[in-house]
């Protein structure tokens, strides 16, 4: 379990990180292990680029393919549309914003 995922998603803080070379700021939003056994953060991006979508929107991470992970000073209110605590494709939930 990564406890700097947890404490951003307790604390409602944005999270930066480098994923697939490309530096991601997200609003983190539930963290666990996925129904093929992989630690996974759902989170909405804010900001930073991606290849398949550069919108801001929402995202599925692999844990273990983010690099250079901190939470950052500035915070985000609340959840966002679309967001379900108890999404079917976690089969274990570490963490998460309950609404």
């Amino acid at each position: 379990m990564n406890v700097v995922v947890c404490d951003a998603i307790r604390a409602r803080r944005l999270l930066r990180f480098v994923y697939d070379g490309y530096e991601r700021v997200v609003e983190p939003h539930l963290y666990g292990v996925n129904s093929a056994g992989h630690e996974s953060l759902s989170g909405w991006l804010v900001s930073g680029w991606s290849a398949s979508d550069p919108e801001p929107g929402w995202r599925t991470y692999l844990v273990d393919q983010m690099r250079d992970t901190a939470a950052l000073a500035a915070g985000f209110g609340g959840t966002r549309e679309g967001y379900n605590p108890n999404d079917s494709r976690m089969e274990r939930i570490y963490c998460r914003i309950d609404e």
